[in-house]
């Protein structure tokens, strides 16, 4: 039997090898996790499989984490540099389940940090430096995040702060290409020692003042085939006069078998030596006429302003044609040397001068009377008219014409009168339309040609002044006649070549002019 004692001793060894043995030595977690509550029971963390499959430590419903404290920023080129240093408000530690600090960003101030503010995150407990791209100022705040997702409250807020401007300094030579430029991205600059060209070849416009040495040039290709030069705009100084003239001049292009170009010229005047400025353009010669004009401005002593118009017709006799305007002058010489010109400065012919015909389409005045506007019809006969005795016959008719409403006419009628008889008297008119009946009578002599002799011829010339006061227009023929006051002898018109017999009527201006007179 054994002892006891021994026994007791045997079995007390046992026990105190079982106390200092691990809790758990032989224990699993098997398709199942660990939960670690708190003393009021609340989960605080699981230790085992997740709910999402995996297996990790994962601390949950921690403590709601102390803000970051304020982030220092810094202008960047292209953005914003915002710094987390670290250090929580109040100096108070990194809590075991800090995540990272997120970095918000807004344009405007007191802004509350959501998803749409978030711009980049520190994922270190030691603080690091976030870059914000940015191109206008902006606001910056901070807030932590625990691994279980809790944020704290933001942190104070730092800003506005805008990007830093490029300078020179921060871009290489050479590297900045058109196409990184933006359609307005210099606007409003000065560029200088640059040669601008809207393309390389074809039709372009190149602004090169070094192509054009000592001037300012703008040249303007056509991109056609054939061309010689381009059109150019050109500012530089004339000196021409011998002394220094500010000029401006445009050219078109100038292309093979066309001829030279046409172009625009203007030149300042004034000055020291009182120069009149000058407008000069020409169409350029082809293989037609070629048209220049020049305009001078006074020079403000003894010579006028001045147009000048030349018009150069190779075939014509003289040339070319030439206008010239001046203060007070007006003339015109064309291409078969015949003009006409207007003066009335001292010591020329006075009005009006001319050396071919004169054709006006409106009306002539003089001291503000219309002069009218000359013949409206003449009808003439180089042969006797028949004879009559005591019956009106008609001796010359006139085509069917117009009479202008408001316009005054000068009726005449003129010929060679015989009677058969001595002392006889032949009355004449003018008729309107028709003889007698709806005819009007517009000129009558009244019993007043009298025949002294026996087949005498006696001269006949009649008028009168008749208008047309209607506000319409009046058409109709005139008809000249002849009678016999009374007796037997036969009268008639006596006409040939040397001496015709004619009715002619005249426009000779406004009715208002001839108050009273006969109604046409």
């Amino acid at each position: 039997m054994t002892d006891l004692g021994t026994e007791i001793q045997r079995i007390k060894a046992r026990l105190s090898a079982i106390e200092r043995s691990s809790r758990l030595g032989a224990a699993a977690i098997d398709d199942t996790s660990l939960e670690v509550r708190d003393d009021t029971g609340g989960l605080r963390a699981l230790v085992g499989q997740q709910g999402d499959g995996t297996t990790a430590v994962n601390v949950v419903n921690g403590p709601i984490p102390t803000a970051p404290t304020a982030p220092l920023v810094a202008s960047v080129v292209g953005g914003v540099a915002a710094e987390w240093d670290g250090q929580l408000v109040g100096g108070a530690g990194v809590p075991l389940d800090f995540a990272r600090v997120e970095v918000h960003a807004a344009a405007t101030s007191g802004f509350t940090p959501t998803a749409a503010t978030l711009v980049g995150t520190v994922e270190t407990a030691q603080g690091a430096i976030v870059v914000i791209p940015t191109t206008t100022p902006i606001y910056v705040r901070l807030l932590t995040r625990t691994t279980s997702g809790t944020a704290s409250t933001p942190s104070a807020e730092n800003g506005p702060i805008a990007p830093a401007l490029i300078v020179a300094d921060d871009v290489a030579d050479g590297i900045i290409t058109g196409t990184k430029l933006a359609a307005d991205a210099i606007d409003g600059k000065l560029i200088t020692g640059a040669t601008f060209r809207t393309a390389a070849s074809g039709q372009r416009i190149i602004i090169a003042p070094s192509e054009t040495p000592g001037t300012n040039a703008i040249r303007m290709y056509s991109g056609v085939t054939g061309e010689l030069e381009p059109g150019e705009l050109l500012a530089s100084v004339n000196t021409d006069a011998g002394h220094p003239r500010p000029q401006l001049i445009f050219w078109s292009p100038t292309v093979d078998g066309v001829g030279t170009s046409a172009a625009m010229r203007l030149i300042a005047g004034g000055g020291a030596e009182n120069d009149r400025g000058e407008f000069y353009m020409t169409t350029g010669s082809g293989s037609g006429s070629q048209t220049m004009m020049q305009a001078f401005g006074s020079d403000g002593d003894t010579q006028l302003g001045q147009w000048n118009v030349f018009v150069q017709e190779f075939d014509l006799p003289n040339g070319y044609g030439e206008l010239m305007i001046t203060g007070d002058t007006f003339t015109w010489i064309d291409g078969r040397d015949l003009g006409f010109g207007f003066s009335s400065r001292p010591g020329d012919p006075v009005g009006l001068s001319t050396g071919s015909n004169l054709y006006v389409g409106g009306d002539i005045q003089v001291g503000g009377v219309d002069q009218g506007r000359g013949r409206k019809v003449f009808t003439a006969i180089q042969a006797n008219s028949g004879t009559t005795t005591t019956t009106e016959i008609a001796t010359i008719t006139t085509p069917s014409t117009t009479f202008k409403a408001g316009r005054a006419y000068r009726v005449t009628y003129h010929g060679l009168l015989l009677s058969s008889v001595a002392n006889d008297i032949v009355r004449a008119r003018v008729w309107r339309g028709s003889i007698g009946g709806s005819g009007v009578s517009l000129v009558d002599s009244i019993n007043t040609h009298q025949i002294p002799i026996a087949n005498q011829q006696v001269l006949m010339d009649m008028q009168a002044i008749v208008t047309n006061s209607t506000a319409s227009d009046i058409t109709a023929t005139l008809i000249a006649t002849i009678l016999r006051a009374s007796g037997t002898g036969n009268v008639q018109v006596i006409a040939n070549s040397s001496n015709p017999a004619w009715l002619d009527v005249r426009d000779i201006g406004l009715a208002t002019d001839y108050p009273s007179a006969r109604a046409l």
